[in-house]
C-alpha cells in the first residue's frame, strides 16, 4: 500500500503492536496476555486487534464479557471497520477485564482491504494512517495500547504500524516463519520510512519452543536478526510448547494466569473416573509453567520497549 512520501504521524509513545508475517506463531495470544497483563498490573489499556482472524483469548464473543458500546455491534471486527470506513474514533468494549478495553477482531476486519485500496487511489498513502487517526482521541486516555496485527495482508499489517511506536516480533523455529518475518521486516521498512520514524522494533523471540534447545535457539535468532537487521533485540524467555493447558486456557477464554488461579480448586483424575467430573474439569498442573513462562515474558517486552524508546 505504501509508495509515495506522506505526511510522517506521531504515534502514541505507550502503544506496542504484536507482529509477524504469519499465522499460527502464537502473535494474537501473545497480545491478548501482554494487554490482559498491563491491565492487571493497573494500567488502563487497550487491545486492538487488527486482524480478521477469529481470535478470542479473552472470551469476549463466546462469554459474553465487558461492556459494549451503543449502537450497531462491534463484534467479529465490524466496531473497527465503522471507525475507519466513516471516519469516527474507535468504540471499544469497555472492561472485558478490570483496567482492560478491547477493540475486538473478526471477519468484517478483511473487508478494509478494498476499502483501502480504494481511498489509496483518490487519497494517495496517507490511507496508511487511518488506525492512527481513529485511535488518536482514545490515546490519552490510556496508560499501555496493544495492537494485534493481521499476519493476513500488507495493507492491514501496514496500518497497523502506522499507529505504533513499538514492533515486538513472535516467531516459530520453521521455515515458515522466518520466512514470515521477512514479509513483515519489509513493510516495517517500509511504513518507518514514510509514515511513522518512530517506529522501533523492541524485540524479536521465540515463541512455543522447548528451553532447552539452545543450539537451535542461537540459529534462529541469527535467522530472525538476518531478516530483521543485526541490531534486532533478541528476548531471552522462551515460552514453553504446553499444548494442552494453552488449549484448556482459550476454550474456556481465560488468560494463562487466570486458569492457573482454578487449579487450587480443580477436579482430580479419580473425581473423573467416579463419574463426579469431566475431564475438561481437571486443570493440568503444567499451567503453572506456562503461567509463569508468559509473565516473565510480558515484563521482558515491557522493560524493552522502554529502552528501545527514542
Amino acid at each position: 500500500m505504501l509508495s509515495d512520501a506522506v505526511e510522517p504521524s506521531e504515534p502514541p509513545q505507550n502503544c506496542i503492536m504484536v507482529g509477524t508475517g504469519k499465522g499460527g506463531v502464537g502473535k494474537s495470544t501473545i497480545g491478548a496476555h501482554l494487554a490482559g497483563h498491563c491491565a492487571a498490573d493497573g494500567m488502563r489499556t487497550l487491545f486492538v486487534c487488527v486482524t480478521s482472524q477469529d481470535d478470542d483469548d479473552l472470551g469476549i464473543t463466546e462469554f459474553d464479557r465487558g461492556l459494549h458500546p451503543e449502537g450497531p455491534s462491534v463484534l467479529d471486527g465490524r466496531g473497527l471497520y465503522r471507525s475507519i470506513s466513516e471516519r469516527l474514533p474507535l468504540a471499544p468494549i469497555r472492561e472485558v477485564r478490570p483496567n482492560l478495553d478491547v477493540v475486538p477482531g473478526g471477519e468484517a476486519v478483511g473487508e478494509l482491504v478494498p476499502l483501502l485500496m480504494h481511498r489509496i487511489m483518490t487519497e494517495g498513502t496517507s490511507v496508511v494512517l487511518s488506525l492512527a487517526h481513529a485511535l488518536a482521541p482514545l490515546a490519552p486516555w490510556y496508560d499501555r495500547i496493544v495492537i494485534d496485527s493481521a499476519p493476513e495482508n500488507d495493507s492491514l499489517e501496514q496500518l497497523a504500524l502506522g499507529a505504533s511506536r513499538h514492533l515486538v516480533v513472535p516467531t516459530r523455529s520453521d521455515e515458515s516463519s522466518i520466512k514470515g518475518i521477512r514479509r513483515i521486516s519489509r513493510n516495517y521498512k517500509a511504513v518507518r520510512r514514510q509514515v511513522n520514524p518512530q517506529l522501533r522494533v523492541a524485540g524479536a523471540f521465540l515463541y512455543a519452543s522447548h528451553p532447552t534447545a539452545t543450539s537451535m535457539h542461537t540459529e534462529v535468532h541469527e535467522d530472525i536478526r538476518r531478516e530483521l537487521g543485526q541490531s534486532t533485540p533478541i528476548l531471552s524467555t522462551v515460552v514453553g510448547y504446553r499444548e494442552k493447558p494453552a488449549r484448556n486456557a482459550r476454550k474456556k477464554g481465560l488468560l494463562f494466569p487466570e486458569y492457573e488461579e482454578l487449579l487450587a480448586s480443580s477436579a482430580k483424575s479419580y473425581d473423573v473416573a467416579a463419574g463426579r467430573a469431566t475431564v475438561a474439569d481437571v486443570v493440568p498442573e503444567s499451567i503453572v509453567s506456562l503461567a509463569a513462562d508468559m509473565r516473565r515474558l510480558n515484563l521482558e517486552i515491557l522493560n524493552s520497549c522502554e529502552r528501545a524508546a527514542p
